[in-house]
Order: C-alpha cells, then structure tokens, then sequence
C-alpha cells in the first residue's frame, strides 16, 4: 500500500497547521489540525505539525518509514527562491526533519501550489462529478482568489486568478482588527454584522463588482505583499469608521453604532464579491455546480446566500491544504462526500478524575435536556475543522431564548454572538440549506414557527447555521434527537463547540472533563458513559 501524507507547513505557513495521510485510493486513514494536539488555538507560528503528524501515522497503524510521499500544500521552491534561499535536498531534508522523519528511508517531498490544494480539498470530496471551484482567502503564494474547473480523471484546470490587493481575507482581518476581535476574528464579526442588517450601511467601496469585472480601491499591483496590503487596508476601515477604534469593549460592540456599520459594510462587502466570483466561477467552466474552499469559505452567511448546488469542506481554512495536498497526488476515484470524523479517539477517563460514571442512557439524556441541563459530548473521532458536529460538542435545549444566554455565559463568549442547532429530522423550522447543513458551513433563514420554536438558535437577522446529523455520524446523538422528538420536544438541539475561551475544541475524554467541570456543563457524554460534572439541582431560570 502506498502512503501520502499531507502536511500544511513549510515557509509559507502563517496559522492552523495540520496534517492528513491518505492511501494510494485516496481514502483519509486520518486528518487533524496540530492545536488539537498541542492546545493552542490555531497553532500560529508552528511551521510544522510535528504532532499532527505522529497522530496521524498512529491512527493507521504505521511508521514514519512507511510514508511514501510528503505533499505540502505550499509551493516551497517558489517561497525560498524569494528569500534568496535555493530550495534542495538540504531543504527537503530540514522539514522532514521538523515533521518527525529521519534517515536512512526518507519520504518523496512533493510541493503543491497553495490554491491548487485548496481547490482539491474542496471538490474531491464533494459529491460531484465536476465543478466550478472557488478559492477565496488572505492569500497563496501570491494570488488571493482563484477559480478551477474541476472533473472526476482530469486534473484541476485553474481558469482566472486575483493578486493580494483583491483579498477579500486581508480586508475581513482589518475589520476585526478595527473592532478589537484580534486577526483570528472573523466569525466574531460575521456575527456582529447581523446588527447592521436592516441599516442603511454605506458601500465603503472596498471592491466592487460590475461590467469592468473585480475593482479593488487598492489598486492592481500585484506586488503588494501581505505587510503592505494588510497597512492599507487598516487605513481604509479607519477611514470609513471615522475613528482609530470602536467605542465600546467587545462584549458590548453589539451596541456600538459604529462598531456595527464596519462590520455590516465588512461583511456585505464579502457577500456581493463571493456572489459575483460564484457567478464568474459558473460562467467560466459553464458547470453549475460549485465548491468553495480558502479561509472565506467559512462565512457561512455568504456562503447561505449563493443560489445552486455549493459545497464547502468541514476544512476550507489553511488546516484544509493538507488534505488537498495529499489528494493532489491521490485523488478519490468516486464521488461521495466526506466524513469529517478523521481525527483521534477520546479515550478512556484517566484514573483518579473524581467522577463517577453511570450507564450511558438515551431516556437519561434526553430528560435532562429537556429540563434545561448543558451536556458536553466527546464519543468518537474528533471533527476536522473548526465546526463542533456533535462529537465535540456542548448540546442544550433551544426551546428558550434564555438559552442562549446561559450557553453564552458558560462559554465565556459575548452575549450578542449566536448559535447554531443541530437535527436528525427535516423539522420545517427553516429553509434547507443542502450540503452546507452536513458540516455547519451556510446560514438559512428560519421560517416564522422556526423563530418561536427554536428561539436560542434565531440570530437578530431571522438566520440560523444549522447542522443535519446522520445516524451514521453520530447514533446516540442521533437517538437523543429522536427520544426528544417523542417527547413532543422539537427534534432539534443547540449545537456550539466544547471548548472555553481562546482554546480550540478539546479532543481526549479528560480535557472534555476538565473543560466541562471549568466552565460548569451539567454533564459529560463519552463512549461509555454518562458522567455528572455539575450540581443537577442549579439550572438557572
């Protein structure tokens, strides 16, 4: 059997490195993001997922001397040869080195282009035998944009690319910068933007659309590195807001006028661009259906938007080009969507956590859920990306508004920030969303019983990010729904991400039960057992 495993490190990694090992079919024997691991959110500054690949390799049961391929998902001879560094066998043998594999049989090191391993982590595992394939992001090795055509035998065929000036990403990271959100903020202002949706934002001009094709204020310089293009854009936001920062701190930035009109023109910026670049995207290859892929592709309220058949992978971000780098050299043969349970195990509780485990029971669940209780869930292998899909997952009952400020509360998070809800079921409770409901990735509009039923899960502008979870994904989640759904419950739960503030999702049965007990969840569901963390008694109101 052939091995290949993808890695998103090297020179031109700036956050979220990963890796992915995959066989001669394609098939992923594994895939996880290096803070998983070492519990840094996004792991910035790591150039090499030294742990991600261990895991990797230990899930499968094999050794660093049984990999034959390395494939980076940045074109690394391109990045050196702009230090002044020539890329060689010296080179190759230092970032083996990094990842965890010495002598004497190393492993092929195969370089693939930075947008060309996120357009195959997009459309390879998608249902489609062909697509229109759109990569938008902060930047590659030089573009910030690019659109494939993609079919099943062929290679990937890059049609039209955008430089930095034009990077929707760089433009996103400026605005939460303004809003004090930090440069990892971005789903923070996609939430705050929903503020602004029935106000009378001004266009800032940013980019704009129209018959002369994508205008950047910026200009065409395709030169503009990450440094000058990220300066301008920072002067741009300012310009617009008026003022050098918001008024209010960021758990009160929902009441912050200005706060609000920089995140709506922000994100309604995004939303018109991705809708021309989809409709560019289409044209070009004259193939309807579309994939999306780049760190963009998170936005799940731009991506809600598009019309058409759109899948986005549970991994569009840079984690993402580890999987697109190893399917650059294996790609599956079939269609068929993937899983995005690729990561480790819990594991069993270690001894002396303090709890007492009791028989794992759906009824048992199912009533404390509908009681009001907070129950954290680590079974199975963990999700890759940053969506909790119910295997690393805080579930409650979102039949109360009051919900979402408990869950709100317990996570530490700013109350104006919503949540998502998760289904086994069609529940009529808002307009389907098709492929972007399996890994959490586009925001629908609740219909009007939705919006009185499930109101812990109903953002300020009427949308919700909902998730539909298979029997297959996650049985007794699964079984959970449907027990409340006989109870006369709705057959929905809300569904956000078992980690507290600034950490990325726990991964082992112990940090589960540490997180839980922290941050005050009623109760922690593993593979085996129920464990109580809280008092039963103290359910606020």
């Amino acid at each position: 059997m052939t091995y290949i495993l993808g890695v998103n490190a090297g020179l031109g990694i700036f956050h979220d490195p990963a890796a992915c090992l995959v066989d001669e079919r394609g098939t992923v024997l594994a895939a996880i993001e290096e803070e998983r691991l070492n519990r840094v959110r996004h792991s910035a500054g790591v150039k090499a997922p030294a742990l991600a690949v261990a895991r990797c390799l230990e899930t499968a049961g094999i050794t660093a001397a049984d990999v034959d391929v390395v494939a980076v998902g940045w074109d690394e001879p391109r990045l050196s040869a702009r230090q002044g560094v020539p890329w060689g066998f010296d080179s190759r043998r230092v970032l083996l080195g990094q990842l965890g594999f010495y002598g004497p049989r190393l492993p092929d090191v195969q370089c693939i282009a930075h947008h060309q391993a996120h357009a195959a982590s997009a459309f390879w595992g998608s249902p489609y035998d062909q697509a229109a394939v759109l990569v938008v992001d902060g930047n590659g090795e030089d573009e910030a944009i690019s659109i494939y055509r993609a079919r099943r035998g062929h290679p990937l065929v890059r049609l039209a690319c955008w430089p930095q000036v034009f990077s929707l990403g760089h433009l996103y990271e400026a605005a939460s910068l303004w809003l004090g959100l930090g440069r990892r903020g971005a789903g923070k202002v996609m939430g705050l933007a929903a503020y602004g949706a029935t106000w009378n934002v001004p266009d800032p001009g940013w980019l704009t659309t129209g018959p002369h094709g994508l205008i950047s204020t910026l200009g065409t310089d395709s030169r503009q590195d990450y440094e000058a293009t990220k300066h301008r854009w920072h002067k741009r936001v300012r310009s617009f807001a008026g003022a050098p920062g918001p008024q209010e701190s960021a758990g009160n930035l929902a009441a912050d006028p200005a706060a609000v009109r920089v995140a709506t023109a922000a994100q309604a910026t995004v939303e018109q661009v991705v809708g021309w670049l989809a409709g560019q995207a289409r044209e070009m290859t004259g193939i309807q259906q579309l994939c999306i892929a780049g760190g963009v592709g998170l936005n799940c309220a731009a991506n809600g938007r598009l019309p058409g058949e759109v899948y986005v992978p549970p991994v569009p971000h840079d984690s993402g080009v580890a999987l697109g780098a190893a399917w650059s050299l294996a790609a599956p043969r079939q269609p068929s969507v993937m899983t995005a349970y690729t990561g480790g195990w819990p594991g069993p509780l270690s001894d002396g956590h303090g709890a007492t485990p009791r028989d794992l029971d759906v009824d048992r669940v199912a009533d404390l859920l509908a009681d009001g209780h907070i129950i954290g869930v680590c079974r199975g292998r963990s999700e890759v990306g940053p969506r909790a899909l119910c295997h690393r997952s805080f579930l409650a009952s979102p039949v109360t508004s009051h919900m979402r400020e408990r869950m709100n509360a317990l996570k530490r998070r700013e109350q104006w920030r919503p949540f998502g809800p998760v289904t086994h079921a069609d529940p009529g409770l808002w307009e389907p969303a098709g492929h972007l409901e399996r890994y959490m990735l586009g925001a629908a509009r609740l219909t009007e019983a939705g919006a009185a039923a499930i109101p812990a899960v109903a953002h300020v502008d009427g949308t919700t990010r909902p998730q539909r979870l298979q029997a297959a994904d996650e049985p007794f989640v699964h079984a959970v729904l449907e027990a409340l759904s006989q109870r006369g419950h709705p057959p929905v739960l809300l569904n956000t991400s078992f980690n507290g503030p600034g950490e990325p999702l726990v991964e082992t049965a112990d940090h589960a039960l540490a997180c839980a007990r922290r941050l005050g969840a009623t109760a922690l569901v593993t593979d085996d057992a129920l464990v109580m963390t809280g008092d039963r008694a103290a359910v606020p109101g």
